[in-house]
């Protein structure tokens, strides 16, 4: 449901079946249900689908295209070359480079060093840090370079 919930679709419908107008309509509905529950022009929208034979309370299917695929797609096309630019994908796919940057957002993906990233680290991300740390330090308490280092002054 896009815009309005299904409870009102149905008591735009009852109105519809009472034989009232759109404007009657959302009238008795704003009264029953609170001021600016729905507009006189979203009950002659249903209004006139029902006079169509529509009885449906379900949105039509919106034109264009799906987006699901293109999602599909952009996760691909990262997980192969993180390094694309929102510009080169925005080309790949046929869309604006707002729409990609905002995917790309929803999707955890931030840009670090031109290079597209997971936001979150992951397990093993967080696993490969700590055996790095560990190194390390074990490296540090081998090679105690720090007490090696002779100073002095003049």
């Amino acid at each position: 449901m896009s815009e309005i919930p299904i409870h009102i679709r149905h008591c735009i419908l009852y109105e519809f079946q009472l034989g009232n107008n759109a404007t009657t309509a959302a009238r008795n509905i704003c009264a029953a249900l609170g001021e600016g529950a729905v507009a006189v022009r979203t009950c002659r929208d249903w209004f006139k689908r029902f006079r169509e034979g529509d009885m449906s309370l379900e949105d039509r299917p919106k034109s264009g295209r799906p987006l699901e695929s293109d999602i599909e797609r952009l996760k691909v096309l990262i997980e192969d070359n993180p390094r694309l630019t929102t510009r080169e994908l925005s080309a790949m796919l046929g869309c604006n480079q707002s729409t990609i940057d905002r995917h790309l957002h929803e999707m955890g993906k931030v840009n670090k060093l031109e290079t597209w990233v997971p936001h979150q680290l992951t397990s093993d991300n967080i696993q490969q840090r700590i055996t790095i740390c560990n190194s390390l330090l074990s490296k540090r308490n081998r090679h105690r370079f720090l007490q090696q280092i002779v100073t002095g002054d003049e």
